[in-house]
């Protein structure tokens, strides 16, 4: 997973500047996303992959399912990255492409674990002490994992907030043992 991500942050960067140069980083945003999903799609992709398509019947396979939405700078893209047998990254570069987007906009993802499910005001205090901790807005998403006992796990990019029970019964456990 690590080494796609690697191979499909350059095409998203490349992708990202060009789109906020033209002004169209929202158009750019659904266009990867529908090509992400297409790629996603088992049948598609057994299709798209068959020896005997050159580069060309690939994106012109794309632009069938674009539409309106596909542009001559999606096409040189999907061009280029059908010519280096990169087309099965849209998925990472998709994804990456938001988290510039996200950061272009100050904005950060985030995921909070928790034991149980929060209510509004729990999350919006959440909410609230992470924007002043990132200095930034955030956008919440929160998950149920009944494994933490209590407490929350909060992801915001590679940064991790641990404050469950799971965590500080495996931290006493270690403390005991050595």
């Amino acid at each position: 997973m690590a080494e796609l991500l690697t191979l499909a942050r350059p095409y998203a960067k490349a992708a990202f500047a060009y789109a906020s140069e033209q002004g169209a980083t929202d158009n750019w945003s659904n266009a990867l996303q529908v090509l992400g999903a297409t790629v996603q799609d088992d049948a598609f992709s057994d299709y798209l992959n068959r020896p005997e398509l050159t580069p060309a019947e690939q994106v012109s396979l794309f632009a069938k399912i674009l539409g309106d939405q596909q542009s001559a700078a999606v096409s040189n893209f999907l061009t280029l990255l059908a010519e280096n047998g990169r087309l099965a990254l849209l998925p990472e570069i998709s994804t990456e492409y938001e988290q510039l987007k996200a950061q272009n906009n100050n904005v950060v993802d985030v995921v909070i674990e928790s034991a149980f499910p929060l209510n509004a005001e729990q999350e919006q205090k959440i909410a609230q002490a992470l924007e002043k901790r990132f200095n930034s807005a955030v956008r919440v998403t929160v998950e149920v994992n009944k494994a933490l006992i209590a407490g929350v796990v909060i992801r915001a990019g590679d940064q991790v907030i641990d404050d469950s029970a799971l965590s500080k019964l495996e931290k006493m456990r270690t403390r005991l043992l050595a």
